[in-house]
């Protein structure tokens, strides 16, 4: 027994921490294995984001391409358009309606009015008829949704059940009566 206590303690003691600096050690090397998949999730999550950014710039720079010819083909219509007011101005036009293409003229124009009268009054109807269908589907859609809504045929089966109901009722009664009686 070469040894005492107090070193037997020391050795105990020292045992002990280094159990501890495992302990630490091990929770430690856990921490970073959830914090290194975190990471994984973390990297995959950008790695996406990524590819859905490098879509969406694919687009806008399809889509710049297409605004910069819709750009250009606006700015030559622009430019005839103001060519052709430029010539127009430059031209004379002389234009003359004698009395009977005057005549004409109201005559064309009076079809034409009558005819989009008739267009139009077709037209109120129709929207008209759709109006009063629509309200009826509308009553209809709200009366199944309050739950007050009982077609013909279920007022028939509840009628005819109630009779039933009735009968049974008034047929059991009498047997009755008539089994007390006898």
């Amino acid at each position: 027994m070469g040894r005492n206590k107090k070193d037997a303690a020391q050795d105990v003691l020292t045992l002990y921490n280094q159990m501890q600096e495992d302990e630490t050690i091990e929770s430690g090397k856990n921490e970073i294995k959830v914090t290194l998949n975190e990471i994984e999730s973390a990297k995959n999550a950008l790695n996406a984001a990524r590819e859905e950014l490098a879509k969406a710039n694919r687009m806008l720079e399809s889509t710049r391409v297409a605004l910069v010819a819709a750009y250009r083909s606006t700015d030559n219509i622009v430019d005839s358009i103001c060519n052709a007011i430029v010539k127009a101005e430059q031209s004379n036009l002389k234009v003359g309606i004698n009395d009977e293409g005057l005549a004409q003229l109201n005559e064309r124009n009076n079809t034409a009015i009558a005819a989009f009268k008739q267009a139009f009054d077709e037209h109120e109807k129709r929207i008209n008829v759709l109006f009063t269908h629509q309200q009826k589907e509308l009553k209809c859609i709200r009366n199944i949704e309050e739950g007050a809504y009982f077609n013909g045929r279920t007022y028939a089966w509840m009628f005819g059940l109630a009779f039933v109901s009735w009968t049974i009722i008034f047929v059991e009664i009498t047997i009755w009566i008539c089994i007390k009686l006898f």
